[in-house]
């Protein structure tokens, strides 16, 4: 006896099915939002912090950089039978190279004031545009496009831009419809969002982990302020100088940024 099936019961059991995948959904997409916005912001902080420690101490690394180059030239030019490992280019190659070239800079905007009102527009805005939630190509560039817009506004800490690009792409958005067409697109949805947050998680470890994360944790842990930690860094590079200059001092060597600095 074959069994009749209402129409109506069809369309119930497939609204359960899209309500439960955009519960599901949207529990991925603030967490996803949640985790972009603290890889944004630990990303802006290390740059911050870069740009403190490193950039303004640029000029002495760079100095002892060439010090380090001409005691190891001359070291060779003295015994020929010594040379280089292979592929180290060591402090010769890195007198070449500015501070900014040998350390990325991803994040831009160093002065930018990141608030509670910021961090909010972002996670806001991520739930709505993450270009995971497209649904073809065409609709993953223009999210995408919308993305990178918002976390430049995010690195300027400007919330009302934010906010305005938002409105802008909710204008833009053409309404779903309540089919099974919304249903695949929700699981394709789910699919995207857990392997996008999979993601972000590995590269917020991999951030947190870095070399440059790890100074900056050893730095808050050591000083009160800044100030404090960037002289005492900069007393430690100076002394480095100062003992590869006696070096060079004693092989004859007197390079001619030290007679600059002098």
């Amino acid at each position: 006896m074959a069994v009749e099936i209402a129409l109506s019961d069809v369309w119930t059991e497939e609204a359960a099915k899209v309500y439960e995948y955009e519960a599901l959904v949207g529990q991925l997409s603030d967490r996803l939002a949640r985790i972009e916005e603290e890889y944004q912001s630990l990303g802006l902080e290390l740059n911050q912090f870069k740009a403190f420690y490193l950039d303004r101490l640029e000029p002495l690394f760079h100095f002892n950089d060439m010090l380090e180059a001409a005691i190891k030239a001359e070291e060779l030019r003295r015994s020929p039978d010594k040379h280089c490992v292979p592929g180290d280019d060591g402090p010769d190659g890195r007198a070449n190279e500015s501070w900014g070239e040998q350390y990325e800079k991803v994040f831009v905007a160093p002065e930018a004031v990141i608030t509670p009102d910021v961090r909010a527009a972002y996670r806001e805005a991520m739930k709505i545009i993450h270009p995971d939630l497209a649904d073809n190509d065409e609709n993953r560039r223009y999210r995408t496009e919308m993305a990178t817009r918002i976390n430049e506004a995010y690195a300027k800490g400007d919330a009302e831009l934010i906010k305005s690009l938002v409105e802008d792409f909710k204008l833009s958005e053409r309404p779903c419809d309540f089919t099974a067409k919304r249903l695949a697109l929700l699981i394709k949805q789910e699919f995207a969002l857990k392997k996008r947050l999979e993601q972000r998680k590995f590269d917020l470890d991999v951030l947190r982990n870095s070399e440059i994360s790890t100074l900056r944790s050893a730095f808050d842990a050591k000083f009160d302020n800044e100030e404090e930690s960037f002289t005492v860094l900069a007393d430690t590079i100076l002394n480095t100088i100062a003992s590869n200059a006696r070096r060079a001092a004693v092989m004859g060597l007197v390079p001619d940024g030290f007679k600059r600095m002098k």
